[in-house]
């Protein structure tokens, strides 16, 4: 395996910056983007299997969203709230470098494309996305689009994501130049889902809209009772979405039209994840987890954290992970439903996604960073 060698360049207006010395090798089973591909499938290539250790930790002093993190070639990349970018050497959780130029709100997942990385932020009066080059530790561009709490989503060299002024967006990824906008009328907090020639996303005023990728024009939308916030999962020509309404929808990508739904009595604000039999795992604000049947949405096993779930599951192999606001990282034998590993008890609750990377498993307690590993170690202090 390649491990890359990193360098620190220090800005003298004040701000840090990011270079690595030698190119970004991305593997298609990298974990690049929020959910881990355009589908937002929310399942890992690499199989991890539990127990884990705690390999290193890092206090990034700022709280991380329910999506910040991504790794790729050894590169671990965190979006904090507070407005910067953190890379780690996944090694040794040593620091490569930081940016501070992301707004007063980097909520998002940030977007690892080769040797750039693309990111959206809030409160900044000047910009809302930017593109930053790893290599020559430079800014490629920044754009205004309002104020984004959406992770960018990449198909194609094209980057899609929605605004707080309720428009959704396609760019351009060379140099952020805008190729259409559509306006959903209500604010978007729900990152976007894409496959084929269509981007699925809902708003704060219940709608579940598909846009056709190419004219950006309006293909189907569906009307839910209350916001919905989530991030949909687009498999087999099926849009599956939770929402604030407490109900599961699985929907025809083709028209809009409901195939079913289930009422999980609690709130749903995060994404899904899906199994190799294409069997879906959704968590829920009051903590349950559960497994639904593809064709039908019949509850196939049900399980538990004692915490807040705000964040999306991730499948690796046979096992799904989940983080919760209880301050543990479980992990559920995806057949069963039966616990195979809890954490230790972090220090903060864990608002932040699971994202693995070959034999690691990252994530955030509010303002640090873990790596967990399969391996025996022993641990780091960063």
């Amino acid at each position: 395996m390649r491990f890359l060698l990193f360098i620190i360049l220090i800005f003298f207006a004040g701000c840090s910056g990011i270079t690595v010395d030698k190119q970004i090798k991305v593997n298609p089973d990298d974990w690049v983007m929020s959910g881990g591909s355009p589908e937002q499938l929310n399942r890992s290539a690499y199989v991890l299997v539990p127990p884990l250790n705690i390999m290193w930790d890092y206090n990034i002093e700022g709280g991380v969203g329910p999506s910040g993190i991504t790794a790729s070639d050894a590169v671990v990349f965190v979006n904090a709230l507070q407005g910067e970018l953190f890379t780690f050497d996944v090694n040794t959780g040593g620091k490569i470098g930081n940016l501070k130029f992301l707004g007063k709100d980097c909520s998002t997942a940030p977007l690892v494309h080769g040797n750039n990385v693309i990111f959206t932020f809030a409160g900044d009066k000047k910009y809302s996305v930017g593109s930053y080059n790893l290599i020559s530790g430079k800014i490629n561009w920044r754009k205004n689009y309002g104020d984004i709490q959406t992770s960018p989503v990449m198909q194609n060299d094209f980057v899609y994501f929605g605004g707080l002024n309720g428009n959704f967006y396609k760019i351009d990824i060379s140099g952020g130049k805008m190729i259409w906008k559509f306006n959903s009328g209500g604010q978007i907090h729900s990152t976007c889902a894409l496959a084929d020639s269509i981007a699925v996303f809902g708003n704060d005023k219940g709608f579940i809209y598909c846009i056709n990728t190419t004219t950006g024009g309006e293909k189907w939308k569906f009307k839910s009772d209350q916001p919905v916030i989530s991030t949909p999962l687009i498999f087999n020509n099926k849009v599956f979405i939770g929402g604030n309404d407490s109900n599961y929808y699985c929907l025809s990508a083709d028209d809009g039209k409901e195939i079913w739904k289930v009422n999980l009595h609690s709130k749903i604000v995060s994404g899904s994840s899906v199994d190799s039999d294409g069997n879906l795992i959704i968590g829920c604000v009051d903590g349950s987890l559960f497994k639904l049947s593809n064709a039908s949405g019949e509850i196939l096993w049900k399980a538990s954290a004692k915490g807040t779930i705000i964040s999306s599951p991730v499948i690796s192999g046979n096992n799904v992970y989940i983080s919760s606001y209880d301050s543990y990282v479980y992990s559920f034998d995806i057949n069963s439903g039966q616990q195979t590993w809890k954490s230790p008890m972090l220090e903060n609750k864990i608002k932040t996604q699971p994202v693995i990377w070959r034999e690691y498993l990252f994530v955030a307690a509010d303002e640090i960073v873990y790596c967990f590993t399969s391996k025996i170690v022993e641990k780091n202090f960063n």
